[in-house]
């Protein structure tokens, strides 16, 4: 092959990855359950995947203002051999802070159908509803690992958990 056959294919794989990349991911939920806090639960997730789609319909329960005095913390494992794995995704802030670093920036547009409050802090106590929510990673591609993982997000104060979610999902690579 002669060197400029060889640049037009080096220059469409490259494009070919790029749209790729630029497709973001697709993400299907496999399981979702509360986390029980260690003494009470102050926290409650209750959400259930419906559908073919995999869609998440649920409620939140608050029984206390979620404010800065609790820390959400969200771990990242990946399944490898078997076994779940730490990822290097995670974040752990006080809860304004995740909020607006995590929640408004990669989760709240998967929630078009809800009463959960964006850019706002404290999330006042009462019951929030999320109605067909369809997990939208399309921002996640440069952070994630494709194939099976598990997200587990944990409110604490003082160290001591008071409720959380943990879901397993399948990420894939979006083609176009």
């Amino acid at each position: 092959m002669s060197l400029e056959v060889h640049k037009v294919l080096l220059v469409l794989s490259i494009a070919n990855l790029a749209l790729v990349r630029a497709a973001g991911l697709e993400c299907r939920i496999e399981t979702i359950s509360k986390v029980y806090g260690d003494n009470e639960t102050l926290f409650e997730f209750n959400f259930r995947v419906i559908g073919r789609q995999r869609l998440l319909n649920g409620t939140l329960n608050f029984h206390v203002d979620l404010d800065d005095d609790y820390e959400m913390s969200n771990e990242v494992l990946s399944l490898k051999d078997g076994e779940w794995e730490s990822t290097n995704v995670g974040a752990h802030f006080k809860t304004c802070k995740y909020m607006a670093l995590i929640y408004d920036k990669y989760f709240a547009v998967s929630f078009k159908d809800s009463n959960i409050p964006k850019s706002t802090c404290p999330v006042k106590k009462g019951e929030y509803y999320a109605r067909n929510v369809e997990v939208i990673g399309d921002n996640w591609a440069h952070y994630a690992k494709l194939g099976l993982i598990r997200s587990i997000l944990l409110i604490k104060k003082d160290n001591v958990v008071y409720g959380g979610v943990d879901i397993s999902m399948v990420l894939s690579q979006k083609i176009m």
